[in-house]
């Protein structure tokens, strides 16, 4: 996957016996780490993956199936847009479909999809990407978010007791969902509590918007994983906050 080839990039692998199948001479590498630009370096790929990282002196007699001339040009980690939505209904599935190839063209090697309204297309993209039958970023995604009744949010699973949230985790399971997504539109707190606390006790990561009713410090207390935008984690530094 070009996630991990990036990721990859600033420890060196041990050399294999096997033929790469990139060998890119010449590059600078961009150390995000150390804040550095390591000039003339040889970089091998095999199965997707870095196999070595060494200076040009010592890969001159690598081969591989593909030889790129990186000279004057720049190696750098993938980026990860983590926090992006695809969606727009049936009418747009199309439009978002023609967007995999220009992310991965711009050096975005991820993405993870917060919840929309395409969540069985996102699924199958995501699973086509993995396979290598469809050129797009790695995609996390959580599949359809969880949310109460009548919620303003499109492409919702919406719960209202236990026993909803229950028969939810259970689809997002099914659908082999990255994460759970929750939202704070019409989600009573005592079933966005529980719900957090299920997910967690399943073993699933969790992602949610936080209801005004609940302090950060009680989602946390359910094990929830992140909380996303600023404007729900930013109560946390009031000492008002409860």
């Amino acid at each position: 996957m070009l996630e991990l080839i990036a990721a990859a990039l600033l420890a060196a692998g041990a050399a294999h016996a096997a033929e790469p199948d990139v060998v890119i001479r010449h590059a600078t590498i961009v150390d995000v780490r150390a804040g550095a630009l390591l000039p003339g370096r040889t970089v091998t790929v095999r199965g997707g993956t870095i196999a070595q990282v060494v200076p040009d002196a010592r890969g001159r007699s690598l081969r591989g199936s593909q030889t790129i001339d990186a000279k004057g040009r720049f190696l750098m980690p993938g980026l990860w847009d983590m926090h992006m939505h695809f969606g727009g209904g049936p009418e747009l599935v199309q439009e978002n479909l023609d967007l995999m190839p220009l992310y991965v063209a711009n050096g975005v090697t991820a993405v993870r999809d917060c919840a929309g309204d395409e969540a069985a297309e996102v699924l199958k993209w995501r699973d086509e990407i993995a396979a290598g039958r469809l050129v797009g970023p790695t995609i996390f995604t959580s599949g359809p978010k969880l949310e109460g009744y009548k919620p303003v949010w499109k492409g919702t699973l919406e719960v209202g007791t236990p026993a909803e949230v229950d028969a939810a985790l259970d689809r997002l399971q099914a659908m082999r969902a990255d994460f759970v997504k929750f939202t704070d539109n019409t989600l009573k707190p005592d079933i966005f509590l529980y719900a957090v606390g299920e997910a967690h006790r399943r073993g699933m990561k969790t992602s949610a918007h936080i209801p005004l009713a609940i302090t950060v410090g009680q989602a946390v207390a359910r094990r929830l994983k992140t909380v996303e935008h600023m404007a729900y984690a930013v109560k946390a530094g009031s000492a008002r906050e409860a």
